[in-house]
């Protein structure tokens, strides 16, 4: 536990730095709590990769795998142990009627590069996360599950 202490200490110190990319570091120094809420969120799912990085003060544990179907998967756990939340990828195939309707609507020619499911708010809401461009500008939207549309990058008007 002192050594989980430690490296919460030196990362909230050093918070400006690992602020948006975070830090790789060894499955072994992550803590028992933060391991096991991963370990029972995605059941089955072997990590191969944990980072770390701090926001508004508080140490975000980023455990990245394939799923079993190959898909890329990201489970978000706080330093408490509390589950964050879980990105999945998806395809086109499997982002609701509403979301499309809306993705159509604010980026008319959109291509995706990346789809991702997030699951934020312990299971309550459901957002779907496009990165992709529109005549070759680049293009971040988020949409909910109920066709709202949360972001619209800004370097993006239609």
């Amino acid at each position: 536990m002192p050594r989980a202490l430690t490296l919460i200490s030196t990362l909230a110190f050093c918070a400006p730095a690992f602020a948006q990319d975070g830090t790789e570091i060894a499955m072994e120094d992550v803590p028992d709590l933060v391991l096991d809420t991963a370990m029972n969120t995605a059941p089955g799912v072997d990590f191969d990769r944990v980072s770390i990085e701090v926001e508004n003060g508080v140490a975000i544990y980023e455990f990245e795998a394939k799923d079993h179907n190959g898909c890329h998967i990201e489970i978000d756990v706080t330093e408490d142990g509390r589950l964050e939340e879980i990105e999945m990828e998806v395809s086109m195939e499997d982002v609701p009627e509403a979301v499309a309707t809306t993705l159509q609507r604010e980026a008319p020619g959109f291509r995706a590069d990346y789809i991702e499911l997030s699951v934020r708010d312990g299971g309550g809401v459901y957002v779907y996360e496009f990165e992709g461009d529109v005549d070759g500008a680049a293009v971040d939207i988020e949409i909910a599950e109920n066709g709202e549309l949360l972001v619209l990058s800004d370097d993006y008007s239609s």
